[in-house]
């Protein structure tokens, strides 16, 4: 890896490692650790089915498993996916490995290594609010304890756990071995999601970082073909002449047809970027809008039910606002992708192509083909990640809560 883009994406190196989804570490390793993760998830899911067995008709039991087995499943795929898509996680990487090689003139690694700070900014950024919020979390058993020793009360206050599930055993008398076990799957869980998701965002910055790089590629490209007046003196545009003074003072090469050939390789290297990222990410993002649209469907209800009970309100809060970032998080990227590169159409489309040649003519009309179409991340092929997307979902999800809650009633 470059050493330049290897600093910028340390972080999310050490915590693909961690989850086994870097595809440069050891086989056995890149098997082992994705197949604990994944018993000790259907260890979560064997107490759930007890619970559901032992409450048999009791949908709020329903509802209250559901909430708890979605971030399991969301992380199961997420894992799985990145497992299984591990041959193409790094072909991608080995592009991106190219592109800081192929990308080489100043400004044109000053625009790479901007996305690349902001993806690793978002990644320190998203790893404190995973913090926090997982810590706020697993706080919530303890608080009974604390409670009893700092304000005590005649008996002991009720024992807390951050979801129900049924172990088959005196739950009072391992207490601490059944809250160790929720403790570990709750880091897992957090572990996966954060790893996945600021990759996802990573790799989609810097696709945006290629685009960026080409439209001020396109914006500064100077043609040969020069207006002339009688006297066989130069007349020069204001915009001709400023770019000529750019040409000059950053080496910018004056050939427009060898220019517009570069604009198109690296045009082609960002769609080929763009695809292997769409296709590693598409199945696993139409599981998880999915999941996002029951998660949220489903917890206003038990918010409703709880109302009275700080602690439960406390933690359906914290799951709320978790499954309402995690869309928001996987919408975004995307947007910010179609904005970028609908920018490449906009910056050819307004170059000074009255300048050009005959021969960088013809070329610019392909290139403007290309672009015409935005590029764009996808759930299972069918939906377009964007913010309109995240309005959908979020419009969706209160429709089956409306509805859920006149079923319930």
């Amino acid at each position: 890896m470059n050493p330049e883009m290897e600093k910028y994406y340390a972080t999310n190196k050490l915590f693909l490692s961690r989850i086994g989804g870097w595809p440069y570490q050891r086989k056995v390793m890149k098997t082992l650790i994705p197949c604990l993760f994944t018993m000790v998830h259907y260890s979560t899911l064997v107490t759930q089915v007890l619970l559901l067995y032992d409450t048999w008709g009791d949908i709020d039991i329903v509802v209250e498993c559901t909430i708890t087995l979605t971030p399991l499943f969301a992380a199961s795929t997420k894992l799985i996916n990145i497992v299984v898509n591990n041959d193409k996680f790094q072909r991608l990487l080995q592009l991106m490995n190219e592109h800081w090689e192929f990308f080489n003139s100043e400004y044109e690694r000053h625009i790479l290594r901007h996305y690349a700070s902001i993806g690793q900014k978002v990644t320190s950024y998203y790893a404190v609010y995973f913090t926090i919020t997982l810590i706020s979390y697993l706080l919530i058993p303890l608080i009974p304890r604390i409670l009893d020793i700092v304000i005590p009360l005649n008996e002991s206050r009720p024992l807390a756990y951050i979801y129900q599930a049924e172990y088959r055993v005196d739950e009072e008398k391992y207490y601490y071995l059944i809250i160790f076990h929720t403790y570990i799957v709750s880091t897992i869980t957090t572990t996966i999601l954060f790893t996945v998701d600021t990759t996802y965002i990573v790799c989609t910055l810097h696709a945006c970082s290629l685009f960026t790089a080409i439209s001020w590629r396109l914006e500064n490209i100077i043609g040969e073909a020069d207006t002339k007046s009688d006297n066989n003196e130069k007349i020069y545009t204001r915009m001709h002449y400023h770019l000529e003074i750019f040409a000059e003072k950053h080496g910018s090469a004056n050939n427009d047809y060898r220019e517009l050939i570069m604009c198109l390789k690296k045009h082609q290297l960002a769609l080929e970027h763009v695809k292997t990222l769409d296709s590693i990410f598409t199945h696993a993002t139409f599981i998880l809008l999915s999941l996002n649209v029951l998660i949220l469907s489903v917890i206003g209800i038990q918010l409703i039910n709880n109302l009275t009970h700080t602690e439960e309100v406390i933690r359906y809060g914290f799951i709320t606002f978790a499954a309402f970032i995690h869309l928001v998080c996987m919408c975004i990227p995307g947007q910010l992708l179609i904005d970028r590169s609908t920018d490449v159409f906009d910056k050819a489309y307004g170059s000074s192509w009255y300048t050009f040649s005959v021969k960088s003519k013809k070329l610019l009309r392909v290139l403007l083909y290309r672009s015409l179409a935005p590029c764009t991340l996808t759930a299972g092929k069918m939906f377009v990640m964007s913010m309109t997307m995240c309005s959908s979902v979020m419009q969706t999800a209160m429709s089956y809560f409306t509805a859920f809650l006149s079923v319930k009633k």
